[in-house]
């Protein structure tokens, strides 16, 4: 059956158009559809018996992603983790047409029970975003006072905690617990929530102004400093996922890193699970802002 979904993620519209996977309940994408906007990319969806190895040239290849240039544009291959894996989805994107891609599935156990890993998970995400002023960020973010607070760092490293002590202690909105969209349009930093929240159980459709970004180191005390405009560029980068086959995505997280820094302030903070990482926090950036002039949360 012919189905057509839309799907916002940051401050794009995908359209998905085909034969596709049912939604189960504990889908996340379903609080990211919508209908009132034209799609910046439509994605063709189509159901297969098998999907044969690649014979293009190859391009880039791990365990589980194959990347093959075609006479047109590119072919995404995507298998299991494990030996022998077989071939369970392929999307295709011509050059000529980059906003117009096509998607092959194989019905199998792992596209029924997770329709969002296989519609959002691979039609090239990260490269779409960034032709297009929006990047992500691996980062949880919170809500106050119609402004976001960004904490990232690697995984482990207490993203989601920072956020919850934030809503126990400040009263802030959890919007993602692992990955923020961000839009670099009309001069501003804007963060998106997304459907993307790892293993945290944190993700609203929320959109707000970006107030500052937080890396996040654990410690036995809690610090922070102002990271200088290198350190912030190197630190953001890390946490940016890209197209690594391509030149031209890499670039443009580099890119974004340096324009996220000159945006928005970016601190260390090497802190506890405690009530006073909240304070120290909090008191940095209300200093901070009162300085500049700035109005506080």
């Amino acid at each position: 059956m012919i189905r057509e979904i839309s799907v916002r993620l940051g401050a794009i519209t995908i359209r998905y158009v085909g034969e596709l996977p049912d939604w189960n309940k504990k889908s996340l994408t379903q609080r990211f559809l919508i209908t009132d906007r034209a799609p910046d990319v439509t994605v063709r969806v189509t159901p297969t018996d098998r999907i044969a190895p690649p014979a293009e040239p190859l391009l880039w290849e791990t365990g589980e992603h194959i990347i093959c240039r075609t006479k047109d544009g590119t072919a995404h291959y995507y298998r299991g983790i494990w030996e022998d894996a077989p071939i369970f989805a392929c999307l295709t994107r011509c050059d000529e047409t980059p906003a117009q891609l096509q998607l092959k599935y194989v019905p199998d156990d792992l596209a029924k029970k997770d329709p969002d890993h296989l519609l959002l998970g691979r039609v090239e995400i990260e490269r779409l975003l960034h032709e297009r002023q929006q990047t992500l960020l691996h980062a949880a973010w919170v809500m106050r006072e119609d402004k976001a607070l960004l904490f990232s760092g690697a995984c482990g490293v207490g993203k989601s905690t920072q956020a919850e002590l934030w809503h126990t202690y400040r009263g802030a909105r959890i919007i993602n617990g692992d990955k923020t969209c961000l839009s670099f349009h009309n001069g501003g930093l804007t963060a998106f929530g997304t459907p993307f929240c790892g293993s945290s159980r944190y993700c609203e459709d929320g959109v707000a102004p970006v107030r500052a970004i937080v890396m996040l180191e654990q410690a036995p005390t809690d610090t922070i400093r102002r990271l200088s405009l290198k350190e912030a560029v190197r630190a953001l980068a890390s946490q940016m996922p890209c197209q690594k086959w391509l030149a031209d995505d890499v670039a443009a997280v580099l890119d974004y890193a340096e324009l996220t820094a000159r945006r928005v302030p970016v601190y260390l903070l090497s802190c506890t699970k405690e009530e006073s990482a909240v304070d120290l926090l909090d008191r940095t950036l209300n200093e901070e802002e009162s300085y500049a002039g700035t109005t506080h949360f």
